[in-house]
């Protein structure tokens, strides 16, 4: 079979040594590779040995036959072929992938998954407050760290009876490193002050600590990567209840793919912490879509009924 150059060049490349032919050679390698004189030679060569000895062949004077190995007779008692064949070489190289091919996007993602699936999570579950902070200060676990101006942390009483959990920062939180800091949180002061409440009598925080760029859907491993610090959060906060503010934190929190349409106005758990969960909309929800203020209203007199039934009988859970 003809020997192409890309061939030859892989083989070289690999620093793998073969003889062949020079009728089995492409005539353009010769003609890129010697002169006219050269390749003549060799030819003159190759005659006046195959007349003298046909199982010799010419390999002292053309650089493409050097260092190969030594032909070996073969074996009297064997009708196998060698284990070595130039041509199923050729054919291997013909069939391999191109060297260097870039990477798809999806190898790439699939490959970024994985390395984050085998990060170890930072344990918080025994944190003090000021370790928990320091933690989450210095997170770089997820690739959102290299992305934000600050974190938001949370703020308020941090043993309050209510702790009030968002969705992830806006580009307001994150230039203030603190949670509810734009429009809505305007709102939902209002909102407080409606149950006889205010900011600093509750605790406040977000499911992310870190603001996704453009405000996107937080990604699935960014708020694994976050559920660890928020759920040691409610532990040393240990509120009576939890009202939780929007569609990504309702899902996350109660592990679950339905509507906060059908989320709101009835009582949930968070199981391995038994504390009472009342779902509304989030208050920048309520700032497009005005006419649903009178639902969240019925959410928060909900909340008050709940707390109410559970303060005096239920005991708050301890922080370990």
């Amino acid at each position: 079979m003809p020997v192409t150059q890309q061939q030859l060049s892989y083989l070289n490349a690999m620093g793998i040594p073969v003889w062949v032919g020079r009728d089995t050679v492409d005539s353009a390698i010769f003609e890129t590779k010697a002169d006219r004189s050269t390749v003549d030679s060799i030819a003159q060569q190759q005659s006046v040995t195959q007349l003298a000895s046909p199982n010799q062949l010419p390999i002292q004077n053309n650089p493409i036959y050097q260092q190969a190995p030594s032909p070996q007779a073969p074996s009297s008692h064997t009708a196998q072929p060698p284990a070595f064949s130039t041509e199923n070489l050729f054919n291997a190289i013909d069939q391999a992938a191109p060297v260097n091919q870039p990477q798809s996007a999806s190898s790439i993602a699939d490959s970024l998954k994985e390395k984050i699936e085998k990060t170890e999570l930072i344990d918080s579950s025994s944190f003090d407050w000021q370790q928990l902070q320091q933690a989450v200060t210095d997170c770089q676990q997820c690739e959102l760290y290299n992305k934000r101006t600050h974190v938001v942390f949370g703020e308020g009483k941090q043993n309050s009876t209510w702790m009030i959990i968002g969705d992830a920062p806006k580009e307001e939180e994150d230039t203030q490193g603190r949670p509810f800091m734009d429009r809505s949180g305007v709102l939902l002061d209002n909102m407080l002050t409606a149950i006889g409440l205010d900011r600093p009598s509750v605790y406040l925080a977000n499911t992310l600590k870190c603001r996704p760029p453009n405000n996107r859907d937080p990604k699935k491993a960014e708020s694994k990567t976050c559920y660890g610090y928020l759920k040691r959060q409610i532990q040393l906060v240990n509120p009576t209840l939890i009202l939780i503010v929007g569609r990504i934190a309702a899902q996350h929190l109660l592990q679950t793919r339905e509507p906060l349409a059908r989320l709101r106005g009835r009582r949930h758990t968070i199981e391995e912490l038994n504390i009472p969960v009342v779902v509304t909309y989030h208050p920048a929800y309520l700032l497009r879509q005005p006419r649903d203020k009178y639902k969240s209203w019925q959410d928060l007199k909900l909340a008050q009924s709940i707390l109410a039934e559970v303060s005096g009988d239920q005991p708050k859970i301890q922080a370990q």
